[in-house]
C-alpha cells in the first residue's frame, strides 16, 4: 500500500500556494509506474497550477519491492549509516530477512534500485565499484567524486560504471570482467555475510566498502 501525506507548497516564482499530495511510501507492485517515473525524474516533479513553473520537489521516499524482498530509503542528504524505525520493525517482524538500505540522493536511489532488478549485491556492486574507481584515479590520473553501476553484461563478461571526475566532474565511463564483482561476491559472502542481519536501514556506499575492505585486508594479513 502506498502512503501519502498533504502538504502546502508555495510556489518559488509566483509565491501561489499549492496543497499538494506527497507520496512518501510506494510499494512497487501495487503502483508499477513509480519505477519508471523514478527513473525518468517526473516521480518528485512539481508543476504550479497558477503560472506553470516546474520544480524537484524532494521529500523522503520508502520505496518497498517485495518481489525482490529489498526496501530503500530515499532521505534527501542524509547522513547516517544505520538508520532503525522502531514502529516499522515492530510492527512487521516478517521484514527482518527483507535488505533494507538508505540513500540521500536521487542518483543513489535508481542505483540501488538497478542493481536489485539485476539481483546483484549492493555489497559486491560497492567493492567493485571502488576497485574501478581507483583504476580509473590512476590512468586518468584524476580524483573520481562519484560513481554509479551503469551496465551488466553477462554475455559481454562485462560490467560497468560511470564515474565523475576532476573538478569539473565530467563523465568517464569504465567497464570491468565480471571475474571482479565474482571476487567481491566471495569476499561479501564470506566476510560480511551477517551485515544484513543488523537492524534497521544500512548505507552501503563508498565509504562503506572503504572501510570493508580495510577490513579484509586486516583479516587476510
Amino acid at each position: 500500500m502506498s502512503e501519502k501525506v498533504k502538504r502546502n507548497i508555495t510556489c518559488p516564482k509566483c509565491g501561489n500556494v499549492k496543497e499538494t499530495t506527497l507520496l512518501c511510501s510506494v510499494n512497487a507492485s501495487s503502483f508499477n509506474e513509480a519505477h519508471k517515473q523514478i527513473f525518468d525524474d517526473t516521480f518528485f516533479e512539481w508543476t504550479c497550477e497558477k503560472c506553470g513553473e516546474t520544480r524537484q520537489l524532494l521529500h523522503p521516499l520508502l520505496y518497498n519491492d517485495i518481489k525482490n524482498r529489498t526496501m530503500v530509503y530515499y532521505i534527501p542528504n542524509v547522513d547516517r549509516r544505520q538508520l532503525v524505525d522502531d514502529r516499522l520493525e515492530a510492527e512487521f517482524p516478517e521484514l527482518a530477512d527483507v535488505k533494507k538500505r538508505v540513500v540521500p540522493t536521487i542518483n543513489a536511489l535508481k542505483e540501488k534500485l538497478y542493481i536489485f532488478d539485476l539481483g546483484l549485491n549492493d555489497m559486491a556492486v560497492e567493492l567493485t565499484k571502488l576497485a574501478v574507481a581507483e583504476l580509473v584515479t590512476k590512468s586518468q590520473k584524476l580524483n573520481v567524486s562519484e560513481g554509479y553501476l551503469s551496465s551488466y553484461d553477462e554475455e559481454a563478461n562485462s560490467i560497468g560504471f560511470e564515474f565523475f571526475v576532476g573538478e569539473a566532474g565530467k563523465p568517464f565511463l569504465q567497464s570491468t570482467r565480471l571475474e571482479v564483482y565474482k571476487r567481491s561476491l566471495e569476499i561479501v559472502e564470506t566476510y560480511f555475510k551477517d551485515e544484513d542481519n543488523r537492524q534497521g536501514f544500512l548505507t552501503i556506499d563508498r565509504r562503506w566498502a572503504k572501510e570493508a575492505l580495510g577490513q579484509y585486508r586486516k583479516l587476510k594479513k
